[in-house]
């Protein structure tokens, strides 16, 4: 079943011309860097170092259950980090410690969770030209850039739409043991346009974590996800 969850007026924005990113892998994404020590973009160590449990989030009692080993997907809006951690100041952007500090907390958080967690953080153009640094010094973790305002909504939107239409392919009848694709979506963003996908995920059975970069996540988010944490910018990583 082919799921359509968001189309703007004026269809998908066009897309940025890849870096080399291996094989296998069609021109649409620049990737920064390939993975090191992890395979298919699985994470290993945090973009400034190895995981702590200092680090990490604490688990929100709120969340549904999880099973012993969970399988974790990972999803980060990295125009909503830029922008979000610098709500509050006279700034438009946050500084490259403050997002540094906001990737290493949520991805030592899946990566406690789920060793083999899949991770994958998107970004525009404008902001990957912000953040370079942070791109180009991140370990075992994968970035895709796109190109527009609203390139880094749908990189994670075609994420989230695909888990749902394999979720929904493998729960059909007849199929004798359905594959476990993802236990757990942490979502790190607070756009209105997520909403759709995480609530569809939540009536196939699989759990939002929501985490939101400063404050003011959209209300319709906010409902559809199982459970929602708060990072600001003075929440730093010792």
């Amino acid at each position: 079943m082919s799921t359509n969850l968001a189309r703007g007026p004026k269809g998908r924005p066009p897309r940025i011309a890849a870096l080399s990113a291996g094989p296998g892998r069609g021109a649409r994404d620049a990737v920064f860097p390939a993975s090191r020590g992890g395979a298919d973009g699985r994470y290993g160590a945090g973009p400034g170092g190895p995981v702590s449990r200092q680090t990490a989030l604490p688990v929100p009692p709120e969340l549904p259950g999880l099973p012993p080993h969970p399988r974790v997907l990972q999803l980060t809006d990295g125009d909503c980090v830029s922008h979000g951690l610098a709500v509050g100041t006279s700034r438009q952007r946050a500084s490259d410690q403050e997002v540094r500090s906001c990737l290493d907390r949520v991805h030592a958080t899946a990566a406690l969770l789920d060793p083999y967690a899949r991770i994958r953080c998107a970004v525009s153009t404008e902001t990957a030209a912000r953040h370079l640094d942070v791109l180009t010094a991140a370990r075992n973790n994968l970035f895709a850039i796109r190109r527009g305002l609203d390139g880094a909504d749908w990189a994670l939107l075609e994420e989230l739409t695909g888990l749902i239409d394999a979720r929904t392919t493998a729960t059909r009848p007849g199929r004798k043991r359905p594959a476990r694709l993802a236990d757990l979506v942490i979502l790190v963003g607070k756009d209105k346009i997520y909403a759709p996908p995480v609530r569809q995920l939540r009536l196939l059975g699989i759990p939002t974590w929501l985490i939101v970069p400063g404050r003011l996540p959209a209300a319709s988010l906010y409902r559809a996800a199982c459970a929602v944490s708060f990072i600001g910018p003075c929440q730093r990583v010792a």
